[in-house]
């Protein structure tokens, strides 16, 4: 079974010959070791199932994706992690950033909502040649679309999280109005990616903090539920939603709204992947759970194994299941660790 099978197998909650792997994010740090500066060369070699395509985004001209390049900005403009290397200033969506590090938003009225509300720039966003070359000599892996842009999750970066939590009281149809747009804006750019031959969406939206979420359920049946709905309906292959932190009220409203998978389900936000399989395993395809914060940040390789056969037990029983860090695979996470990760999963998570 090859990867692309299997990762499709999965996502029909079939059983497939063993659990995928996955990774949102890999920072160049891996890229630079594993992979001598060459994305594929690192995800064949960690033995990764899926080929993650990104979306970019500019700040002051400057595109994502800078700390990839052959000439990458020096590590202190790089606090942020690759992606946001080299940013200084406010994106297009209207985030400020500092030494490639989000410090918050700058959208406060409409005026702003309308200055920073970008173009869709479809031929831009994606690296067309490359997808298609991807395409061509890798027909056996799965392709996802992956970026920080749901629709709710972005509209509280480019206010703030302290601003945005005011302006819920005082705001609430500028709020709605900025969801609105980022919902077409991710259709319409998604749909575009499905055309270059990726197989799923994952929409990254983060939602939750530490043991609760960034909002309310009620908020989140109002603020989020329906562009959901409305994403999903529009998006002509499965749409996972990523989310860090505790976003465990939130999920039924997901699954109602189409959501096809979960990416993240974070063990440290108080995430049991346990509780969660055996209550929404039949509705979701889960992606995650190892800690990404503490096991995957130290040497000892015993405790990484531990950490996969964990997951593994947790989720794997009737397919449904994808290995992955509940996180990113970012600058903190050890290479060791990493790679010991992989191997073992592609070991011990053999179907019988």
């Amino acid at each position: 079974m090859n990867s692309r099978e299997r990762v499709l197998i999965t996502i029909n909650h079939k059983t497939p010959d063993r659990v995928p792997l996955f990774f949102n994010t890999l920072e160049a740090k891996f890229v630079r070791a594993l992979g001598d500066h060459d994305m594929v060369k690192t995800w064949k070699r960690l033995g990764v199932d899926v080929f993650v395509v990104g979306r970019k985004a500019w700040c002051e001209d400057k595109p994502s994706g800078l700390g990839f390049s052959s000439s990458p900005p020096p590590q202190e403009e790089s606090l942020g992690g690759s992606g946001s290397a080299g940013w200084n200033g406010v994106d297009e969506f209207g985030r400020r950033w500092m030494h490639g590090r989000y410090l918050g938003g700058a959208v406060a009225t409409l005026e702003d909502l309308q200055k920073y509300s970008p173009e869709l720039k479809l031929e831009e966003r994606f690296n067309q040649p490359l997808i298609e070359d991807w395409k061509k000599n890798y027909p056996d892996h799965a392709y996802a679309l992956f970026s920080h842009s749901g629709p709710l999750g972005l509209t509280i970066e480019c206010f703030g999280l302290v601003e945005f939590s005011y302006a819920l009281f005082d705001k609430r149809a500028l709020i709605q109005e900025s969801v609105e747009l980022k919902t077409e804006w991710f259709i319409q750019t998604s749909k575009f990616a499905v055309t270059l031959g990726v197989d799923f969406v994952v929409m990254g939206d983060d939602m939750g903090f530490k043991d609760h979420g960034y909002i309310s359920p009620k908020d989140f049946k109002e603020l989020a539920f329906p562009y959901y709905r409305r994403i999903v309906d529009a998006i002509p292959v499965p749409v996972f939603w990523h989310s860090e932190g505790y976003i465990r009220d939130y999920i039924p409203l997901a699954i109602e709204a189409g959501i096809k998978g979960l990416h993240g389900i974070e063990p440290g936000a108080g995430m049991n992947m346990k509780e969660i399989k055996k209550e929404f395993g039949k509705d979701l395809v889960l992606m995650g759970n190892v800690d990404g914060n503490e096991i995957m940040c130290q040497k000892d390789l015993s405790l990484v194994r531990k950490e996969v056969d964990r997951s593994l037990r947790e989720g794997m029983e009737g397919g449904g299941f994808i290995l992955s860090i509940a996180g990113s695979a970012h600058e903190g996470v050890e290479i060791e660790a990493l790679m010991e990760m992989c191997r073992y999963a592609q070991v011990a998570g053999v179907y019988p």
